[in-house]
């Protein structure tokens, strides 16, 4: 797999990368005294892998039964605490787009009293690992453009002007760059370190609220033993590393079998029955009631049914990017119960009560 290292364009800037990657990593200490665990919640709102999804994630936050964005793009969720399970990045046109309003709304939000929790994913790790473009189709030309600095843009679109005509469609010779030039690739990956990356990185891998554990890929008993402020610092850590160029190899951020990447939990091929015996060891670990998943699409189902193992288990991934087959979804937790929303579904009553589940403190019923 081939790993393309971001250019500096020169030693000054390269420098000023280092110290202020440095800084991030100093900073992360102050972050974790934070802390992943939230009490006392009213009202939690989950939405799934976006995938540059920008118009339907604004879709969700405005419906009304989400009440989360006015139609200023605005934070009107008060209290709230929205949490975006990860893999914003890639397969999409929009994801400096949502970058930028998650971003802004991490500020409103708090001023009001709610959090905005954006996870870390794994297509968030493999773009700071430098490894998108070994994935085909992952990064979009529209992504591609829009994390070029604007100058090199320009100039790359006046070339394609001069070559293929005024008036002719330049997405295939686009399209060409991003796949097979390795300058372009770490102009691209150059700009979303020094641009994103830190922010990115300084973002939780899970988080606890209410008792109820949520994160991109899942837990296996492994990892579900680490204390949750370990595990956060450890993925930020091993983030910042990745983009520093250290010579040490990432252990978490590429474990198939770790947080952003892992499948078992939310695979309808494995038999609930089965993984029973696991999910609860795990739920235990973890001293969580539930958890809350991403990374596996249920895209393809035109009913919203993310809950797995007797509502202990919520797979959020209902496929927002896809245009045909996925379902503009979220999870509402609100007074106890758990509220699957889906754009297609909202005219159904979709309210379930956890199977001895409540909102309250962590831990609640394990003892």
């Amino acid at each position: 797999m081939r790993h393309t290292e971001p250019t500096t364009g020169s030693g000054r800037r390269a420098a000023s990368a280092l110290i202020a990657l440095f800084a991030a990593a100093v900073s992360l200490l102050s972050a974790a005294q934070r802390g992943p665990i939230f009490t006392g919640v009213d009202r939690v709102v989950a939405v799934g892998d976006l995938h540059g999804a920008y118009d339907n994630f604004v879709a969700i936050l405005q419906d009304t039964k989400v009440k989360i964005l006015d139609d200023g793009l605005r934070w009107i969720g008060g209290k709230t605490h929205l949490v975006q399970i990860g893999d914003v990045l890639d397969r999409g046109p929009g994801a400096r787009k949502i970058f930028d309003l998650i971003r802004r709304l991490e500020g409103e939000a708090e001023v009001a009293g709610g959090r905005v929790h954006m996870l870390i994913g794994n297509h968030e790790a493999i773009a700071l690992m430098g490894l998108s473009f070994d994935y085909e189709g992952a990064v979009t030309v529209e992504q591609f453009q829009s994390f070029l600095p604007e100058r090199y843009r320009t100039e790359k679109e006046a070339e394609f002007r001069r070559r293929a005509g005024p008036d002719a469609d330049l997405s295939p010779l686009w399209d060409q760059l991003a796949r097979t030039d390795l300058g372009a690739q770490s102009t691209y990956f150059e700009f979303l370190r020094e641009h994103y990356g830190r922010w990115i990185a300084d973002h939780e891998t899970a988080v606890k609220i209410n008792g109820v554990v949520f994160v991109h890929g899942g837990f296996n008993e492994e990892y579900s033993r680490w204390p949750l402020e370990r595990l956060n610092r450890a993925v930020s850590m091993e983030l910042l590393g990745v983009m520093m160029n250290r010579p040490d190899p990432p252990r978490i951020i590429f474990d198939t079998r770790g947080p952003l990447w892992y499948r078992d939990d939310a695979d309808s091929n494995k038999s609930e029955e089965i993984m029973a015996g696991e999910i609860g060891r795990v739920l235990i670990n973890l001293e969580a009631k539930a958890l809350v998943i991403g990374h596996t699409s249920s895209a393809g189902s035109r009913t919203l049914n993310l809950s797995r193992f007797g509502d202990r288990v919520w797979t959020i991934d209902t496929g927002i990017w896809e245009p045909f087959s996925g379902i503009l979804g979220a999870l509402i937790i609100e007074d106890g119960l758990f509220k699957p929303w889906g754009r297609e579904n909202e005219r159904q009553d979709m309210d379930r009560r956890g199977r001895g589940l409540s909102m309250g403190g962590a831990g609640a019923g394990l003892r």
